[in-house]
């Protein structure tokens, strides 16, 4: 019987060497059924297993009793008092396991339900790791904050950059480059009240011959620019080479 057996993959099953002692290769012996026992593991491959695991250590007894050694060991192995009996543990050896209470037989299914829902391949991917907890949603609050802060920035560059035909206002000068074309038309002598007014924009005071924007003025003859005063204080976009041209431009009602 011992001689078509494979004592290197008793061995290998049993953890051990030829050289252990005889205690040890039964203990070892004995803890190895428990594991593959079919009432702890619950697993049908197992039984085959431990199956074939009695027929070697059978073997081995048998070659310890012919030879006082085991198989591969390079010198005799005595037997102690205390090594217990030599036949192998059957299977049906074993009492039945007690039925598990709800608790376990809960975690049993779960088990065996995550481990045949798993892909056949999920010992060659790697663990995802978690993300930490909380860092995230900050992290989330703060680009918020700092786009918010973008877009109210980009909306008082654009207003502020806007013209307005409000010599008061302050969107008279237009910053290049933002998309809005800056107004080159002056105010000259001899131009009539509507394009006087879409260049100076609406008059703090309004007379027939005379407008005021606070403390300048611009004068009218016939309902055309004849002459104006522009004050530092608030400037008027005005052609001061037209001006000397007003005798001859401006005709006499």
């Amino acid at each position: 019987m011992s001689d078509d057996t494979d004592f290197v993959a008793l061995y290998n099953e049993l953890g051990l060497d030829a050289e252990c002692s005889m205690q040890l290769f039964k203990h070892a012996y004995r803890r190895r059924v428990m594991q593959l026992h079919p009432d702890h593991q619950r697993h049908p491959a197992d039984v085959a297993r431990l199956q074939r695991l009695n027929r070697m250590y059978a073997a081995a007894l048998e070659f310890h009793r012919a030879h006082g050694r085991l198989p591969g060991a390079s010198r005799p192995t005595p037997v102690s008092p205390d090594d217990g009996g030599d036949a192998p543990v059957l299977v049906d050896d074993f009492p039945p396991a007690p039925a598990p209470g709800p608790a376990l037989a809960f975690a049993a299914e779960q088990a065996r339900w995550t481990r045949d829902s798993e892909p056949a391949n999920d010992a060659d991917e790697e663990p995802v790791p978690d993300p930490v907890t909380g860092f995230p949603r900050r992290r989330r609050y703060l680009l918020i904050l700092a786009l918010l802060a973008l877009v109210l920035y980009w909306w008082g560059a654009q207003k502020s950059a806007t013209p307005s035909l409000d010599p008061a206002g302050p969107g008279d000068a237009v910053s290049p480059g933002l998309g809005t074309p800056e107004i080159t038309s002056r105010l000259a002598v001899g131009m009539d009240t509507r394009q006087a007014r879409r260049i100076l924009g609406e008059p703090d005071g309004e007379h027939a011959a005379r407008w005021d924007y606070g403390p300048s003025w611009v004068e009218f003859r016939c309902g055309r620019v004849a002459g104006w005063y522009s004050s530092p204080l608030r400037p008027l976009r005005v052609d001061e080479a037209s001006a000397h041209a007003a005798t001859e431009e401006v005709p006499h009602c």
